[in-house]
């Protein structure tokens, strides 16, 4: 006799009259699968002959249509497999069923893990098995943590629910309890793999050993990799962790200061101890560390790239940031805090530079001259006090004139001797690495109906504290735009911090004789009185003109200049349309990227809030609206600003968001696009076909089509339903696997059938018809999933993805759903090109 119960999102069959507390368990925790229904089989005792016939048909009067994820409690592993097979073949519908073992892991993951590989793998009735995953939920980085490896004589690497485990392969009596605690307590982050090196109380791990890991990680795991050091390593006499192996690699690493435990959503790290025990919970919970230049040379100060800032701290005034008192702030730093005057001092790097330990919390005190050093050590020790009881009880106040001496080469063996360094980082913020500068579109000059032109007391004053460059021709005022129109319009900063990092530059003096109404937008920045932008019907009709193209209009912030996280403005390029032959699209460095590893978007977000203060009053009715017409996008405290963005990114307001990304260029639109990024996540998912159109030659196309594999860096605008009129010489198809759809977003004249696809995605060529006979040409791609490794060469859903758009091309009927004008030609264009 089968029970079934609903349980949390689970549907549970079991034979005894209580549902075992292992099946309860599992019930309660795994999150809600959107293509499958989760069923759990507890089978705890001896089985009937024929249960297998019962459980078919209880499923079938459940009426379900969806495939079927089947987990099995309390039976052999291989009884997974078997089931699995044979459920789909006698019900008609995919099941994934795990083969090997599986091992609940921290907040609902279920890991599956056999000697040959294990993991999920889906049946079809009439197909071979096809595997499918690790670990459910699946995260971005699941196929580069599959087998457990080799190393060395004396290391192997371990796949882990929540990661991967380079460890001591020698000593497996303290192997197994570690393992046994990292696999209950650590998360699986759905967008960083953690890659814990070492194993407290065993001999230090080599670095010779990372090194073979990481030469041998594919590329989606050396992207999502974090390194943490777990346990002892054998580190050059005082060398951070990190900046270990930043030199030892030859490339930048991305670091957790400590092991993730909680939500994957929201995880606490906490350092950890010479015995393993959880030691603090950091506050710079990722750093960044470049190599060395050369042999010798001084280290980079390692970058914060997410910082944890509880409410005590303050509220924020700047990048980790926190005024705490009216004469004193606190900057969150790798080893701690630091409670210092509102500008930072000369010696500020040294004090970033000092490593942490995990053993101790360093609440670092300024003490410039006496009087400020007492009210600095008054404040941090009201600070203390104040902090949660395992920091307080961790933490050593100390003064940077001893944290900090004015000597070069400072290490953790330079403050205090034997300390167990533990710092980690990540490199999604550096700065790229010099390279020959590519070709940068020609740009055209914006008239804009706005802040008038600078006078000539300031011109001149301009001209004075800059280099000379040769006068611009005049372009004058006239209503239209003579030739092409531009592909993307500039976005704007408001008030006087749009003007604030671009009013003086190389290209000021070129502003003689514009006319008052022609604004240069590398001058005074695009401006514009709402979300929208202004002033296109002032575009003069020089404006192609062979002058138009002396310089790019909104280059990077380079050099000593302000970034976008201190200036909260932000200037898009206005371009023409790319010239012939097609051109694909650079690969960004991690600081132009529009997505942001990991779930921490904080200096992204106060800059949004900076920059876009006016915008987000103007839609927060209407934002609040939709969410609260859709409960299930408003969970979480930084969901409204999510929304806000995805919303001003559908307005006018983000027309020249895309082009700018995929210029590969650092710049105020990357915090912008990662804000669009964590709310487009939380759209529903559109899997099938998705429109768009492109002008392309035969030419072109010949070229797409020996690329084989595109990736576009912005985001890649498609419509789920056929269009209409949209233009173009060539329909492109796609077919989806993440995309997302935007019509809860959408404003009155938007388009409700928009599907969105995040920067990042790839795309693998399918086939390219080219013109024939009244037959348009066409092009369909395939989204590529995370795990698939973006190679030359067919893969296993290639075939099923072109038989698929074939036949929605044969059976499509109807004329087509109209595009509004205004909105088309966000749907024009290739993924992966400029």
């Amino acid at each position: 006799m089968i029970t079934r119960h609903t349980v949390g999102n689970a549907l549970v069959l079991h034979t005894s009259e209580r549902i075992s507390t292992e099946a309860r368990t599992v019930a309660l925790s795994v999150d809600r699968d959107p293509d499958n229904d989760i069923v759990i089989l507890d089978l705890q005792h001896e089985l009937p002959f024929d249960i297998w016939d019962t459980v078919a048909t209880e499923l079938r009067r459940q009426r379900l249509r969806r495939g079927i994820r089947l987990v099995v409690c309390g039976a052999r592993p291989e009884t997974g497999a078997l089931a699995g097979q044979w459920l789909s073949d006698r019900l008609g519908r995919p099941v994934i069923a795990p083969f090997g073992r599986m091992i609940p892991g921290a907040a609902g993951l279920l890991f599956v893990h056999a000697t040959d590989l294990g993991g999920w793998v889906c049946y079809r009735r009439g197909h071979t098995p096809v595997w499918q995953s690790k670990r459910y939920p699946v995260p971005a980085w699941d196929g580069a943590a599959v087998d457990h490896l080799t190393i060395s004589s004396t290391c192997a690497a371990e796949p882990l629910p929540g990661g991967v485990w380079l460890r001591e392969s020698r000593d497996e009596a303290a192997v197994a309890v570690h393992g046994s605690h990292l696999t209950s307590t650590m998360p699986c982050l759905p967008d960083a793999m953690p890659v814990l090196v070492g194993c407290p109380g065993t001999a230090p791990l080599r670095l010779d050993d990372i090194a073979r890991f990481w030469r041998g990680l594919a590329p989606e795991g050396r992207e999502h990799a974090r390194f943490v050091q777990y346990g002892p390593v054998a580190l050059p006499d005082g060398e951070p962790f990190g900046q270990a192996l930043a030199d030892l690699l030859r490339c930048p690493v991305r670091i957790f200061t400590g092991v993730p435990s909680g939500r994957p959503d929201g995880p606490a790290l906490f350092t950890v101890d010479a015995d393993g025990r959880p030691g603090w919970q950091v506050f710079a919970e990722e750093l960044a560390y470049r190599p060395r230049e050369t042999l010798g040379a001084k280290a980079v100060t390692p970058r914060i790239l997410r910082h944890r800032a509880p409410p005590e701290l303050g509220e924020p005034v700047g990048p980790r940031v926190y005024q705490y008192a009216h004469d004193a702030v606190v900057e969150v730093i790798p080893s701690g805090l630091w409670l210092r005057g509102p500008e930072p001092p000369r010696h500020a790097d040294r004090i970033r530079a000092v490593p942490m330990d995990p053993n101790r919390v360093r609440l670092v005190v300024d003490d410039p001259a006496p009087a400020a050093a007492d009210r600095h050590r008054e404040l941090a020790g009201d600070l203390a006090a104040r902090l949660d009881p395992a920091t307080r009880k961790r933490a050593a106040v100390q003064p940077s004139s001893l944290v900090a001496p004015g000597r070069p080469g400072l290490s953790a063996r330079g403050i205090e001797a034997g300390t167990y360094r533990h710092t980690t980082g990540r490199a999604a913020g550096l700065p790229p690495a010099p390279s020959v500068p590519a070709p940068v579109p020609e740009p055209v000059p914006v008239a804009v109906a706005g802040p008038p032109a600078p006078s000539a007391a300031e011109v001149a004053a301009a001209a004075v504290a800059s280099p000379a460059v040769p006068p611009k021709s005049p372009v004058p005022d006239s209503p239209g735009l003579v030739g092409a129109a531009p592909e993307v319009i500039g976005l704007h900063g408001h008030g006087a911090e749009a003007t604030g990092p671009h009013g003086a530059g190389p290209d000021v003096a070129g502003l003689h004789g514009a006319g008052p109404s022609v604004v240069v937008a590398e001058a005074a920045g695009l401006h514009g009185a709402g979300p929208g932008v202004a002033g296109l019907d002032d575009i003069g009709p020089d404006a192609n003109g062979p002058d138009a193209a002396a310089r790019d209009v909104a280059g990077p912030v380079l050099g000593g200049g302000a970034g976008w996280a201190t200036s909260p403005t932000m200037t898009l390029p206005v371009h023409r349309p790319a010239p012939a032959p097609v051109r694909f699209q650079r690969t960004p460095g991690d600081d132009a990227r529009g997505v942001r590893p990991g779930p921490d978007l904080d200096e992204e977000r106060t800059w949004f809030r900076r920059a876009f203060r006016r915008e987000i009053a103007a839609v927060a009715a209407d934002v609040a609206d939709a969410l609260a017409a859709h409960p299930a996008l408003a969970a979480g405290a930084d969901a409204v600003e999510y929304a806000t963005a995805v919303r001003l990114y559908l307005s006018a307001a983000g027309d020249g968001l895309d082009q700018a990304l995929r210029s590969a260029e650092p710049g105020g639109h990357v915090p912008f696009a990662r804000c669009v990024s964590a709310g487009v996540r939380r759209l529903p998912v559109h899997r099938g076909v998705a429109y768009a159109g492109a002008e392309l030659t035969t030419a072109d196309l010949r070229r797409i089509a020996q690329r084989r594999v595109l990736t576009d860096w912005g985001f890649t605008n498609a419509l789920a339903e056929p269009p209409a009129d949209l233009p173009g010489t060539v329909e492109v198809l796609i077919w989806s696997a993440t995309a997302r759809r935007t019509a809860a977003f959408e404003t009155a004249d938007g388009v409700p059938a928009r599907v969105l696809f995040l920067p990042g995605t790839a795309f693998t060529v399918l086939q390219v018809q080219e013109p024939d006979a009244g037959v348009p040409a066409r092009l369909l791609v395939r989204e590529l999933a995370v795990e698939e490794p973006p190679v030359d060469g067919r893969v296993r859903f290639d075939a099923l993805a072109l038989a698929a758009l074939r036949q929605h091309l044969a059976r499509r009927t109807g004329p087509g759903t109209p595009v509004p004008a205004a909105a088309a030609r966000r749907f024009v264009g290739v993924p992966g090109l400029r």
